[in-house]
């Protein structure tokens, strides 16, 4: 990306200068990226400096820096990459910038590392049959991606991450500790765990187990606390059975012990009404649950070689540095925030939000998108020009304090922005993904 800009742009401007100027300026190295870096935030502002330009170029003419450049260049520095999305997921645009986004990274600039916001127990599945040299094929990863993102937006995605997977170069994991439907977690799992175990305790538990993944209640017995019960003594005694191992005994026990952790932290939020605390349950279960992606995240970075760098993907309320401005979610804490507190700046949430258009998922009505009023966040970005997209970098957002903006949603929400995101990518119009038609 820096390369684009110099071959595109600076060096012809900078080639217009005396030539002893133009040898002290390539000879500091340095300089040449704070150029660099300068230039990305000239060439994106517009209407005095507070305001991304878009990236549609006028026809005939030579392309220029577009939007997306903008993103990239801003990611491919850092180690941690969270890309968010409105957490009802259906919004067509954004997912096909975030999956071309993705490419890029670790195309340009060394991404080896996708973790999505799904379950972890897939991910961790492949991961040993690859590690094991068995079969890995595009159905195993688009389940393990889930229903959420099974549009024809994301559909790119998976033979480019299988591919640098297989070939070692990208590693797929799942953040989340919920269960999918029609996923490796749900059919086989049990009877992988249950494994460790003997004689009418292996059959009892595969039988507790799978009541559960294959939802085995009815009316008359619903799931209940006992059932619960009953499953967290069973993953307690899957566990004890996995420490007695030996890893030269069963090369793949740490992957199951995630797994077993992060089903105990799941089933631990269940039937939990009854607990006196002044925080309300909403909050704790979301708090929970993004600590634990958290957790999951932290254990899959360990096992990675230093230094690696990771895209996150997932809704923006997860993804977020920080939810503490925003009205009405003060107490929640997201899997970024922790990851914002161990990696710093090296860290950097991106976030996504529209000027007008609609949004849906499968089997559900299109819904419409309110046109942003001129007071908001998208008003201002695109009052005046009508570009397709627009970049706002963190001190853009800055500027504009304390405003109405919907990256967390269709509602518009006032909050200073920019403690919550680092940048923001606006469509003018948004539609829905595209579910095969439906």
């Amino acid at each position: 990306m820096a390369a684009n800009i110099w071959n595109k742009v600076l060096q012809p401007v900078i080639g217009s200068l005396r030539p002893r100027v133009v040898d002290n300026i390539l000879r500091m190295s340095s300089l040449r990226s704070s150029i660099e870096l300068v230039f990305v935030t000239i060439c994106c502002a517009c209407f005095g400096g507070s305001f991304a330009l878009g990236a549609s170029p006028a026809a005939g003419k030579k392309p220029g820096i577009s939007d997306a450049d903008l993103v990239v260049h801003e990611l491919c520095g850092k180690r941690i990459a969270l890309l968010g999305e409105s957490p009802s997921h259906g919004y067509g645009r954004t997912l096909q910038f975030k999956a071309e986004l993705a490419r890029r990274l670790i195309d340009e600039c060394h991404y080896g590392a996708f973790f999505i916001e799904s379950g972890i127990y897939d991910f961790l599945n492949i991961q040993k049959k690859l590690k094991s040299g068995q079969e890995v094929t595009e159905p195993m990863i688009a389940a393990a991606i889930g229903g959420l993102w099974a549009s024809g937006e994301v559909e790119p995605l998976i033979p480019f991450l299988l591919e640098n997977a297989r070939a070692g170069k990208v590693v797929l994991g799942g953040l989340d500790d919920q269960l999918g439907r029609g996923t490796y977690a749900q059919r086989a799992m049990p009877s992988d765990l249950v494994e460790y175990l003997q004689g009418d305790a292996k059959t009892q538990c595969l039988a507790i187990l799978q009541k559960h993944t294959l939802w085995q209640y009815d009316a008359k017995s619903p799931y209940g606390p006992k059932d619960k019960a009953a499953i967290l003594g069973c993953l307690n005694s899957v566990e004890v059975a996995i420490s007695r191992t030996q890893s030269s005994d069963v090369p793949f026990r740490d992957y199951d012990i995630a797994m077993v952790e992060s089903l105990k932290r799941s089933f631990a939020r269940d039937f939990q009404e009854g607990v006196q605390t002044d925080v309300d349950l909403t909050i704790r279960n979301f708090n929970a649950r993004d600590e634990s992606m958290y957790l999951n995240f932290r254990w899959a970075v360990s096992r990675l070689p230093g230094r690696s760098k990771v895209i996150l993907w997932g809704a923006t309320t997860h993804m977020a540095k920080d939810l503490s401005s925003v009205p009405g979610r003060e107490r929640f804490v997201s899997m970024g925030s922790f990851i914002r507190r161990e990696f710093k700046s090296q860290s950097f949430a991106l976030g996504f939000s529209a000027y007008s258009g609609s949004y849906g998922m499968a089997r559900q009505p299109v819904r419409q998108l309110n046109v942003a009023p001129s007071s908001s966040l998208e008003g201002h970005a695109f009052a005046n020009h009508d570009s397709d997209t627009c970049y706002l970098t963190s001190s853009q957002i800055r500027k504009l304090g304390l405003v109405p903006a919907r990256p967390l949603g269709p509602e518009f929400q006032t909050a200073k922005w920019d403690k919550v995101l680092d940048g923001i990518l606006l469509f003018h119009e948004e539609h829905p993904p595209n579910f095969g038609g439906q």
